[in-house]
This record gives C-alpha cells, structure tokens and sequence, in this order.
C-alpha cells in the first residue's frame, strides 16, 4: 500500500476530498493511489501540501497498515 493512502485515511479523507483539494479529478487521483500513474510534480506538491507532508514521502510503501480503529467499521 502506498503511503498517501495512509496519510489519507489517517485524516479522515476520503478519494474524491483529497483530489479536489489537490486540483485533480477524483478519477485521475483513483488512479495514482493505485499506482497506475505518476502524478506529475505539481500534483506531487499540492496533495503533499494538503496532507501536510513531504512530496518525497508520498509515494513510499507503508511499512505497516492502519490500525482497525482509523480504517472504521
């Protein structure tokens, strides 16, 4: 799993939030979650901005999963 889900999930967003608060169609962002496409360095930058993170730090794999708790029932 890709760590921008994780920070994702971790602030209560869901897809479609964080892709118009990124500047990108829901669909676009979908597929970048998936890792089906790169996004270019703009949107790199401003889903980092809105998550508050590093750009670089988006696109890791997560070394572990969510705890139950932040994914809800």
């Amino acid at each position: 799993m890709l760590r921008i889900k994780l920070l994702r999930m971790s602030r209560g967003m869901s897809q479609w939030e964080l892709s118009r608060a990124g500047g990108m169609s829901p669909g676009r962002y979908s597929m970048i979650e998936r890792g089906l496409i790169e996004p270019t360095s703009e949107e790199r930058a401003r889903l980092a901005a809105v998550l508050g993170t590093a750009p670089s730090s988006l696109f890791r794999q997560a070394l572990r999963s969510l705890p139950v708790e932040a994914v809800g029932t």
